[in-house]
């Protein structure tokens, strides 16, 4: 990554140096640095989430939302007994993206309290606060589980998280099954009962803490599930499947069952996809489910 556009970049921000606590240079694909310092240009062996003090990619990697909108985004951190606000800029190098992060420490400018001997419940309520602000925006509306936007952030960290640690990543797309016909039923307030209801029924059968659920758009919901396989991706997306179709939807004075089909794809350590590619496979298998009498899986 290392070269001499990036050393002429550093080295014309010396007005950025006065003002900020550290510069770095990331590729959020690599996750590699090159830092500057006192006039110092250096590319280091860290990873870039190793300033934060973790071992894995941040859940809100600013730097990736930046590379992939190409827009600059501004995000709080806490680490260490600090707060930092960390401001990421999309820069175009030798047809590529890498991010410029300028990083401030403004823990004296904030009205938080950070004593010297915290407590692990103020360490939590302070992180919870900074997750809170950047989460508001990632929440859909109507159902209140993660939004599109979300998957564009997370997801890509998922795959990434796969490469570092040679596990697998699995995504499910789901859609409800002739979903146009309760609205034209029922009316919208009730298929927008039946999405809420069909969101709650997807977050249920997902037990551990690091997958997750988000509105892909309309009536189709993605599920991701770090770590997990093809076989583990199945049982999961049956589970869901089977509870949809025998629980009964209550509306006011309707009464009706809905079903869903489902479309299952797997990235391993040894299979690069981007998120697009994932999210592709995904969709290919959905469409097959839906050819082939919906209400069924497709992996």
């Amino acid at each position: 990554m290392y070269d001499n556009e990036i050393k002429d970049i550093l080295d014309k921000l010396d007005i950025f140096e006065r003002a900020y606590d550290q510069i770095r240079l990331i590729d959020p694909i690599a996750k590699k640095i090159v830092e500057y310092k006192e006039k110092i240009v250096n590319e280091t062996n860290f990873s870039c989430y190793h300033f934060w003090r973790k071992n894995k990619v941040c859940d809100n990697c600013v730097s990736m939302r930046a590379y992939r909108e190409n827009d600059t985004f501004i995000k709080m951190e806490y680490t260490n007994d600090e707060i930092y606000m960390v401001t990421a800029i999309p820069i175009e190098l030798n047809n590529r993206i890498v991010v410029l992060e300028l990083i401030k420490n403004i823990t004296n400018s904030m009205s938080v309290d950070v004593v010297e001997k915290e407590t692990i419940e103020q360490r939590t309520e302070v992180n919870s606060m900074l997750d809170n602000i950047h989460n508001m925006a990632l929440v859909d509306s109507l159902t209140g589980i993660y939004n599109r936007r979300y998957i564009n952030e997370r997801l890509p960290i998922n795959i990434v998280n796969t490469t570092l640690t040679q596990q697998c990543v699995s995504v499910i797309m789901a859609d409800i099954d002739l979903f146009k016909n309760v609205n034209d039923t029922y009316g919208h307030l009730v298929g927008d009962s039946t999405l809420i209801f069909f969101a709650n029924v997807l977050k249920s059968c997902l037990k551990r803490q690091s997958d997750w659920v988000a509105r892909y758009g309309g009536e189709e919901f993605l599920i991701c599930l770090p770590g997990a396989g093809l076989s583990t991706a199945a049982e999961i997306a049956e589970q869901m499947r089977s509870k949809l179709e025998t629980s009964e939807i209550f509306c006011g004075e309707f009464k009706f069952y809905i079903t869903a089909s489902f479309g299952i794809s797997t990235m391993g350590p040894e299979r690069n996809l981007s998120m697009e590619e994932l999210i592709d496979a995904a969709d290919k298998k959905l469409y097959l489910a839906k050819h082939n009498g919906r209400n069924r899986i497709e992996y």
